[in-house]
């Protein structure tokens, strides 16, 4: 009989506690909203923010420490912690908050020009901005429960960073095992109609300190791998990398071409999220350099490929998509990582639609046109 291969979706369901009150301090919304807010430049955002909880990085990591379930992660996780055990920096804290779904918006008095440049390569979390005067943000590609399968056999993008990142592990037990008021749903529901609507998840001030060569062990392949292989992988980062994070997910396994709503939902999801990154500049500045700066920040979101791969979708519409949302949401520079050069038609097709489409001033009539483009739908690749 004919075997399934590995997917996220397939993957092994971990029983997890029953939900019980945390035991570490938090700061909730009710302050965090003025921290966040406040210069009145985004106040008409500011009940898009759904909740928000700031947590002392050691204590939730004391508190919920990560739980990898497979050989090959716990091994990982072994060797980061062979030669000195980790543990997250003293006084540090992380910032994760949840966002209602924005309207996309075209502002006429938009001033920014968003850079839009393509590196082939993959993420590697080393500021290309003056840390002076800019805010970088990594995209998650992310399951509609964050961090779902971060301990099982899959090495995908969003397991990848929770490895490199472990205390994104601790954050999911935390998440999962306590009542707290974020939750791990990045896709809501719409009260209205039932539909799906995004939440995107931001999470500010992430160590990273496992620099991981997956050339190799990416995917599926990961669970296969031997431990030479995963010696020879791991690099312990010293002194950690801060990362900040946007976790998205997108639209998966659909059929023949895009239709409207979900050309609407993907560009809803990218805004939602590109925006709320924006308006988190300051206090995420404040966080990484542990100091407040008078300057107007830059925002600069690194992404590459999202929601194509496992999930299927077209590479134009996902990279004419997020371009648009990065302008629309005022983000300084916008980078995809693609790997390779192998899609350069494709970043070619994309680039020469986008600076048609940015000058259409409605985003209805901006959906239209996409929708005439008649993009199709790709089909997973499973891992």
């Amino acid at each position: 009989m004919a075997t399934r291969s590995h997917s996220r979706f397939t993957d092994d369901v971990f029983c997890t506690p029953v939900p019980t009150a945390a035991e570490i301090n938090i700061k909730t919304v009710d302050t965090l909203r003025d921290e966040i807010f406040s210069s009145n430049s985004n106040e008409q955002f500011r009940a898009g923010l759904h909740t928000a909880e700031e947590i002392k990085s050691r204590e939730l990591y004391e508190k919920y420490p990560p739980n990898f379930k497979h050989e090959n992660k716990i091994f990982i996780f072994d060797l980061l912690n062979k030669e000195h055990k980790y543990s997250p920096s003293e006084h540090k804290s992380i910032l994760i908050t949840r966002w209602k779904p924005f309207v996309p918006f075209i502002e006429t008095n938009n001033s920014i020009k968003t850079k839009v440049s393509y590196h082939k390569d993959v993420f590697d979390y080393k500021p290309i901005g003056d840390k002076e005067t800019t805010v970088e943000w990594y995209l998650n590609f992310a399951n509609s429960d964050l961090f779902g399968y971060y301990g099982g056999r899959l090495l995908a993008q969003d397991e990848l960073q929770v490895l490199e990142c472990v205390e994104l592990g601790a954050l999911r037990e935390y998440l999962v095992q306590t009542t707290n008021t974020v939750g791990s749903h990045t896709v809501g529901s719409n009260a209205n109609n039932s539909k799906s609507v995004p939440t995107p998840i931001l999470i500010s001030n992430v160590e990273r300190v496992i620099d991981l060569n997956t050339k190799h062990i990416y995917g599926n392949a990961f669970a296969d791998a031997n431990k030479k292989q995963l010696t020879e992988a791991f690099h312990a980062v010293h002194p950690p990398q801060i990362v900040n994070l946007i976790a998205i997910e997108a639209p998966s396994h659909g059929e023949g071409p895009y239709t409207y709503d979900q050309i609407h939902f993907i560009l809803s999801t990218s805004y939602t999220g590109f925006k709320a990154a924006q308006i988190l500049a300051n206090k995420t500045h404040t966080m990484n350099n542990h100091q407040s700066s008078s300057k107007t920040l830059r925002t600069i979101i690194h992404t590459g490929w999202w929601g194509c791969g496992a999930y299927g979708n077209n590479r134009q519409m996902m990279l004419i998509t997020q371009m648009l949302a990065a302008q629309w949401a005022q983000i300084d520079e916008i980078i995809f990582h693609t790997q390779t050069d192998e899609h350069q038609d494709d970043i070619k097709q994309a680039d020469n639609i986008f600076k048609k489409l940015i000058e259409v001033k409605k985003v209805e009539e901006v959906i239209d046109e996409i929708v005439k483009l008649n993009l199709q739908w790709e089909k997973s690749n499973n891992t």
